[in-house]
């Protein structure tokens, strides 16, 4: 099992005023729990986290993903040229709709045999993927649960979240 973490689940992860807040923690805390098995993202996920986090939150944000990927365990992909040649191919049979860095992500779902993606971005990738963990994650669980979920959000007030 294993699971690869888009960017929208690592900035609502940090924005508490983002609609898909509670899903993203709720996503992330069973990702840390080993629910879905082996973690990932990729480097070109990161650079696209970082700077939507600076653009809308500020530099506190960026050290806070990049220090919870530090500790997570979430290992991080760099995409290497065999993948971006790959991810090219991909990117040009749906340019309106696939980014390169989803199309880099679609790449290594295929490369990995990775059975779950997180993310939010339904438009890009329901398509093409099968297991989809993202909107309406958090309504799944169970009373007790969404209750455990509910009191990490007390978690690291000085984390650079807002």
């Amino acid at each position: 099992m294993s699971i690869i973490i888009d960017t929208g689940v690592f900035y609502a992860l940090l924005d508490r005023g983002d609609i898909n807040h509670l899903d993203a923690l709720a996503i992330m805390v069973h990702t840390l729990d080993g629910r879905f098995g082996k973690a990932f993202t990729t480097d070109y996920i990161v650079l696209e986290t970082t700077l939507l986090l600076k653009a809308r939150i500020g530099v506190d944000a960026v050290k806070a993903i990049l220090g919870f990927l530090e500790e997570s365990g979430i290992t991080v992909i760099v995409i290497d040229e065999v993948t971006f040649r790959k991810s090219l191919k991909i990117l040009l049979k749906n340019p309106e709709i696939l980014s390169l860095c989803d199309a880099a992500t679609l790449s290594l779902i295929e490369e990995l045999n990775i059975e779950t993606l997180a993310t939010f971005d339904l438009r890009s990738f329901s398509s093409y993927t099968v297991n989809i963990v993202g909107k309406g994650y958090f309504s799944t669980l169970n009373k007790e649960e969404k209750e455990r979920i509910r009191n990490l959000l007390q978690f690291k007030r000085g984390t650079g979240c807002r």
